[in-house]
């Protein structure tokens, strides 16, 4: 019996020392590191990367502003617009800390605040303040984006 009581616990230390670091950390955390590459990548205006975080295939919901569009492959296309494929001098700075929702099991939505500043048609650089909302969900490989809002204030 004693040698259940001490075996237990050093089984479970075992597993948890045994998982990749990814697995041990908290949703939070996990979800946090990639909002983290993801601010890396719009710094380096990297659209694959930037895009890691999302769900691939045609269920990916994205809406910016009115705008739905729907599928990874288009939400890459209009990225890469966006960007101009990479040569965009669009530059991002977070202005309130993210903010995080648990709805459900495997589920969490974020929240953020940024403003994006560039150059416009007319040569001047323009501010703008924007939020974008996600729903993360834990999938079989990791924490996906499966839906996103971004809203603009003009």
């Amino acid at each position: 019996m004693r040698s259940g009581l001490i075996l237990g616990p050093i089984v479970c230390l075992l597993a948890v020392l045994s998982m990749r670091p990814a697995e041990a950390a908290s949703p939070h955390a996990q979800i946090r590191a990639r909002i983290d590459a993801m601010a890396l990548a719009a710094k380096a205006r990297d659209t694959d990367a930037f895009l890691e975080p999302f769900m691939r295939g045609p269920r990916l919901v994205f809406v910016i502003n009115g705008q739905v569009i729907l599928g990874w492959n288009a939400l890459r296309a209009a990225q890469l617009k966006w960007w101009r494929n990479g040569e965009s001098d669009a530059r991002y700075r977070q202005i309130s800390p993210t903010r995080f929702m648990d709805v459900a099991p495997g589920v969490v939505v974020t929240t953020q605040q940024l403003v994006s500043r560039r150059k416009g048609a007319d040569g001047k650089t323009h501010e703008n303040t924007f939020a974008v909302s996600a729903v993360w969900r834990r999938l079989h490989d990791g924490w996906r984006i499966v839906y996103a809002s971004e809203s603009w204030a003009r």
